[in-house]
């Protein structure tokens, strides 16, 4: 079983890399001219290629592609993805194992030194920083980058002190975490690129498990990196509610009129909250730089639709990626971050209201609203906290007295804005394009997972017992007696079926039947 053999579940499409590439370089529109000249030879460096399984896909499953330059800096490593292409009829100059730094690889393939890639991937061990600034450079005009992050405890403020060392932003802690994770990233990937006269455009960016996947688009155009500072901004969250507020770093204005009429990048104007939380009267914490413009390009995920439903047999995981895409495109793109239903009742130390009831009520006072596809409760919305919280004001009247007020003491952030009578009565009553919105089909009735359980054997689990299951199922050693070599721990990172078939590779255990992959 080859590794273009599809349909097979053991042909390498493990959750992980299956959403990679089914976003990767088959979908790449073309705006400008530097890139639609050279669509159907395009060149891809897989900087970070460890065993060349993602290299491998690209070659043998995606179209226009003229090379693809697979790179690790362990020459183990690299020795094995060699014997990996020749094991599935790949070679030069389709594919070449390189043996090199990334980041030297990366600048020396700036001009004039070298040639630019149409198509970059980083996908490294936890953090994709390091690479950032040279990637920039060696991206061609209107080419795609695709990172990778895995540093989520990092991103989500577990450790906000790395995260600034390392992108250059302070997170706080929030339901809206994940999505604050791929600002971050977003955000400081613009930085990196306004320093050599270049702009990115998020094609799609994605909250997958345990990691973040962000594709975007590098242009030149010192016009547009004049505008960057309006794209970001920080956030004020309260500490004591799951209020927040936003402040961009720059706003736009018009100056003049008639035919003298221009627009004017200037500061933006601040701070938008007061001293202290106007709903609980708690101090804010302030988060960010980060990016608060689209995550997505909405032409370019319903063409990635668009694909998958006419070949819907193409991948294995083509269910799963629907599922993804159609809650990406559900989302509101111009409202960053969200409150999550949950969250604001345990404040209030009430039952939840259904979420058709919420999304219902604030859609009856001509708001918008959506979910968030990294969080199946969330509530992103361009209404006022307060009127969110005068939703709720109105649900708490249906709870009985005793169990509202059970445990909120005369301080608590619940108990304060109880306090307050709404100034608005909602009305719960489901609206029908609600219930769509919400529901687990689509319009023709086919039922889509937007919100899939996390696989069993998924994530960096222990060898010795969260991929045991896994390594027996497919006749390996049981994971305490399989020694990983320094190629699965010093190069890019694979996802559990990959690692699995990897360390056979690497130590030389006998692979079952579909393993020829590596």
């Amino acid at each position: 079983a080859n590794i273009h053999q599809r349909g097979d579940g053991n042909d390498g499409r493990s959750n992980k890399s299956v959403p990679v590439d089914g976003l990767a370089a088959a979908e790449v529109p073309a705006p400008t001219e530097s890139v639609a000249d050279e669509v159907a030879s395009l060149r891809v460096l897989d900087a970070l290629s460890a065993t060349g399984l993602r290299a491998m896909r690209y070659a043998l499953e995606v179209e226009g592609i003229e090379s693809i330059v697979a790179n690790d800096m362990d020459p183990v490593a690299v020795d094995v993805m060699r014997r990996n292409f020749e094991r599935n009829g790949l070679g030069e100059p389709k594919v070449v194992p390189n043996v090199a730094d990334a980041t030297s690889l990366l600048c020396a393939s700036k001009p004039p030194l070298g040639k630019r890639f149409e198509v970059i991937d980083l996908d490294p061990y936890g953090s994709a920083a390091p690479f950032f600034d040279a990637a920039m450079q060696a991206v061609a005009e209107g080419g795609m980058l695709m990172v990778t992050c895995t540093d989520l405890a990092v991103l989500c403020a577990t450790y906000p002190e790395a995260c600034y060392a390392k992108y250059g932003a302070y997170p706080v802690k929030g339901k809206y975490c994940h999505e604050a994770a791929l600002r971050i990233v977003l955000g400081c990937m613009e930085g990196h690129a306004n320093r050599h006269a270049r702009h990115i455009v998020p094609l799609v960016s994605v909250h997958i498990n345990f990691y973040i996947r962000v594709f975007v688009r590098l242009y030149t155009s010192k016009a547009k990196v004049q505008l960057s500072p309006t794209k970001m901004g920080y956030i004020y969250q309260c500490s004591g509610c799951p209020s927040f507020a936003i402040q961009p770093v720059a706003r736009m204005v018009s100056r003049g009129v008639g035919a003298e009429a221009r627009e004017k990048v200037v500061a933006g104007s601040g701070p938008p909250v007061p001293a202290r939380c106007e709903h609980c009267g708690y101090v804010h914490h302030v988060a960010g730089p980060m990016w608060l413009a689209p995550l997505q390009d909405g032409g370019f995920v319903r063409g990635l639709l668009k694909r998958l439903y006419d070949s819907p047999d193409d991948l294995v995981s083509t269910r799963r990626l629907i599922g993804m895409l159609t809650s990406i495109l559900e989302e509101l793109p111009d409202v960053p971050l969200f409150t999550q239903l949950s969250d604001m009742c345990s404040t209030l130390h009430i039952s939840s209201p259904p979420l058709v009831s919420v999304f219902s009520a604030l859609m009856r006072q001509s708001y918008r609203v959506s979910r968030s596809h990294t969080d199946s409760m969330a509530i992103k919305t361009d209404a006022p906290n307060e009127k969110l919280w005068d939703i709720l004001r109105c649900w708490s009247k249906t709870v009985p007295v005793g169990k509202k007020n059970k445990g909120l003491s005369e301080t608590s952030p619940g108990r304060k804005i109880l306090s307050k009578e709404p100034e608005m009565q909602a009305d719960f009553r489901p609206l029908p394009q609600v219930q769509q919105m919400l529901s687990k089909r689509d319009a023709d009735g086919v039922k889509i997972g937007k919100y899939l359980p996390t696989p069993a054997e998924w994530g960096p689990g222990s060898r010795g017992t969260s991929h045991t299951s896994l390594l027996s199922s497919m006749g390996a050693p049981p994971a305490a007696s399989t020694p990983l070599t320094a190629t699965m721990h010093n190069s890019a990172p694979v996802a559990d079926g990959d690692s699995v078939v990897a360390a056979a590779a690497t130590t030389e255990v006998n692979p079952p039947s579909a393993a020829k992959v590596c």
